[in-house]
């Protein structure tokens, strides 16, 4: 069977992502058109591609049996890579965990994935254009201090154009499952490395550090934190939850 260009498109997508909804699918490829339509065929390009065992789902769903095939999670399997290899032949082959992931690891990853789907909205409406966004590793950062080497490890990186404007960003999803400290201690990974001034030399500038949080409280506690630990590094971060991430990305950062 014949691939089209949106079939590698999401084969390139879960190459990247990893793991990706079908709501999510319906909100990146389908936009267009109406709501059961748009799941419609939605579901036909997922069923197509796992027919053809280039891409599966989890045993998991997102809302369980009752939320029917729209809850379905999809991956990219060993085949769908080497087909997608045809097209993009730097694209990596690698080795799928014989163990579905752990829910909260399956958790954070649809956040990121979601993240893109956000962005990707407001490209294709024409409000910004989304010139670079890269999942993880591709967004990773290697460096080296005095003392040792280190690797930062943002969850995505992105770069977009809105008006006359080129703005970067350095990605962090928070689920609100790990103690404020640990968020800290990131933050403080991402001050050496602007320290390096590596970013800077190569891209004029460093690229705001957003965590995208789940509720305010969550938002409040973040924000106080990095106020009272960092200095004046703050500055290079800042905080916002998911329903206000778009408005946020077109208006830039609060005062």
């Amino acid at each position: 069977m014949r691939l089209t260009k949106r079939d590698y498109e999401v084969l390139s997508l879960l190459n990247r992502c990893r793991y990706a909804t079908t709501k999510q699918l319906v909100e990146l490829y389908f936009r267009e058109n109406k709501p059961k339509t748009a799941t419609r065929r939605a579901n036909l390009l997922t069923k197509k591609l796992s027919n053809l065992g280039l891409i599966h789902h989890l045993e998991r769903r997102i809302g369980g049996v009752r939320a029917g095939s729209g809850s379905y999670i999809w991956y990219i399997t060993h085949k769908g890579i080497k087909v997608l290899r045809e097209i993009e032949p730097s694209v990596k082959l690698k080795l799928k965990n014989r163990y579905e992931p752990i829910r909260n690891h399956l958790k954070h990853q649809l956040f990121v994935t979601q993240l893109f789907v956000e962005l990707y909205k407001l490209h294709s409406e024409n409000k910004l254009f989304l010139e670079d966004f890269s999942f993880e590793p591709k967004c990773w950062r290697s460096f080296a201090t005095l003392f040792s080497h280190f690797t930062l490890k943002p969850d995505a990186f992105a770069k977009l154009i809105i008006g006359d404007f080129e703005d970067a960003y350095f990605f962090e999803a928070d689920n609100a499952t790990e103690h404020i400290g640990r968020v800290i201690a990131k933050c403080k990974q991402y001050i050496a490395y602007f320290n390096t001034g590596i970013e800077q030399r190569e891209n004029e500038v460093f690229p705001l550090v957003v965590w995208i949080v789940p509720d305010e409280k969550r938002k409040i506690g973040i924000l106080n934190r990095i106020r009272e630990d960092l200095d004046a590094y703050w500055e290079l971060f800042e905080v916002v939850t998911l329903d206000e991430f778009s408005g946020f990305i077109l208006g830039g950062r609060d005062d």
